[in-house]
């Protein structure tokens, strides 16, 4: 009876693995862009309040579709290397929806930077 060495179909495996992570982030992971408090100077502090209001929801609901896309994409990783590991090539990533958090944690902070420099 011939033995089957499992050592490079093991090291395979774990390589896929560890490629299929990448890109993958959490909302607690995305760091906010850098966005200049330039456009909300001429804004009244009723304004801007209403802004950093639609901004802070924006940004809630941002979070949540990263994670939840986070979720998805780690559960169909798991179902590909349980069930047919090519798949793994073909699983997105959340980039794109950690982009549009980022910018929106971003223009928030610049709105409250805002807000605090007039005093409101």
């Amino acid at each position: 009876m011939k033995k089957i060495n499992l050592f490079p179909i093991l090291i395979s495996t774990l390589v896929v693995l560890s490629l299929s992570g990448c890109g993958n982030v959490s909302s607690n992971q995305v760091i906010a862009d850098s966005v200049s408090s330039y456009e909300y100077d001429n804004m009244t502090c009723s304004a801007i309040e209403a802004e950093i209001s639609h901004l802070q929801r924006a940004a809630s609901e941002a979070g949540g579709i990263v994670d939840k896309k986070k979720s998805s994409q780690e559960g169909k990783g798991v179902a590909s290397v349980l069930l047919f590991w090519p798949a793994l090539f073909i699983i997105d990533d959340n980039s794109l929806e950690a982009q549009k958090y980022a910018r929106l944690k971003g223009e928030y902070e610049a709105a409250s930077k805002a807000h605090r420099k007039k005093e409101c």
